[in-house]
């Protein structure tokens, strides 16, 4: 590469990335200085992201920009992996600037959405892409990061800050997944007319990369006898759990483990597992796939009352039930900073949420697999 090259990175000096959790920080900022003008407490305060913005929220837990700023916090499917260096970022996006063709920070400036695109190696690179994020992971094959510990934003890996106790928010924190999140864009389009032969077939291909005897052991853990809440779709629902379980809910156990360790604070653990009473309706845009079990974003979509836009109606009493039995767990805790009584911190139990409120102990033999073969490095990145 180039020295060129080299001197349009230096130009961003001492810029750090991360800009779009600087953002955030600066709204917490104006939300300190206004929310009494609204009405609103300064010092009760509670964020929550879903996806990209629950990784939003872990970031803002762990950077020390953001102490004092928010007093409790919701992470609902974010990420689980958040250890890329300035330098390998750096380094990564070298692949991008030598495909715009660029000399100068006025050139890459003035380039086009179009010619941003074009050049982006979505292939060459493949976390750029991410395109097996809701399939069973491919050895080797790892997504790339959205925040980077750029020793401003983040002065270090967040377990590693809160192992060593450093400068982080000790504040109320629930950790929400569903138990299908990968239903919402599964990998193969004709999943739903899939046979257990076909489930089998997959699950082998993918796993057998790590080795010969983890695609046994997963389709024992993960079996074709299993109940399933619907009459047809039943592959479909194994599939998707089992690469939720790898890409979200089990890396997510972990996380709230470690949480629950270093924080004084109250920590919640909840699994959305909710069948939805018919097919998600496509049309508005907002999922590309019609999802037919507990897909990435249910939640989101009951905590803002948008069920009965996706799903068909009337909703069903138990789709109502488990809308109307979230939200108050929620506003709850934006209220208290606490959970009712029924639901209990973590790592004692985890919430099982559908029109009801289940609780079960922390133990889960699948989780352990994954953990031991090492595929908590294969949590998606959002």
């Amino acid at each position: 590469m180039s020295n060129q090259v080299f001197k349009v990175i230096d130009a961003f000096a001492p810029s750090t990335g991360n800009y779009g959790f600087l953002d955030q920080i600066a709204a917490l900022k104006w939300v300190q200085r206004n929310i009494r003008g609204f009405g609103g407490d300064p010092g009760k305060v509670t964020i929550f992201g879903q996806s990209s913005g629950g990784t939003s929220v872990w970031t803002l837990m762990t950077s020390p920009l953001a102490r004092g700023l928010f007093h409790a916090a919701v992470d609902m499917s974010g990420s689980y992996i958040l250890n890329a260096t300035l330098e390998k970022a750096e380094t990564d996006n070298l692949v991008f600037l030598k495909k715009t063709g660029c000399k100068d920070l006025a050139c890459l400036r003035g380039l086009s959405m179009r010619q941003v695109l074009q050049a982006i190696p979505w292939e060459e690179y493949p976390s750029w892409a991410a395109n097996d994020l809701t399939d069973l992971p491919t050895r080797g094959r790892f997504i790339g990061p959205v925040a980077v510990v750029d020793r401003y934003v983040l002065e270090a890996p967040p377990f590693e800050v809160w192992e060593k106790k450093g400068n982080f928010s000790d504040v109320p924190f629930v950790i929400g997944t569903t138990e299908q999140e990968a239903d919402f864009s599964p990998p193969v389009a004709n999943i739903s007319e899939w046979t257990w032969g076909d489930y089998s077939w997959f699950v082998t291909e993918k796993l057998r990369s790590f080795s010969q005897d983890l695609p046994k052991d997963a389709l024992d853990l993960y079996p074709p006898s299993a109940p399933c809440p619907t009459r047809d779709r039943c592959p479909e629902r194994a599939y998707t759990t089992m690469v939720s379980d790898i890409r979200a809910t089990c890396p997510n156990n972990d996380l709230a483990w470690r949480a629950a360790e270093a924080l004084s604070s109250p920590v919640y653990r909840y699994v959305v597992t909710h069948t939805p009473s018919g097919s998600v309706n496509t049309s508005y845009g907002l999922l590309p796939f019609p999802s037919r079990f507990s897909f990435h974003s249910l939640d989101v979509l009951a905590f803002f009352g948008g069920m009965d836009f996706f799903l068909p109606k009337p909703l069903s009493d138990q789709d109502q039930g488990f809308q109307d039995l979230f939200t108050h767990h929620l506003v709850n805790f934006a209220k208290t900073g606490k959970m009712e009584a029924a639901w209990p911190e973590y790592p004692a139990a985890i919430a099982l949420l559908s029109d009801r409120l289940e609780v079960k102990p922390n133990l889960s033999t699948r989780c352990e697999l994954w953990r031991k073969s090492g595929l908590f490095a294969y949590a998606w990145m959002n």
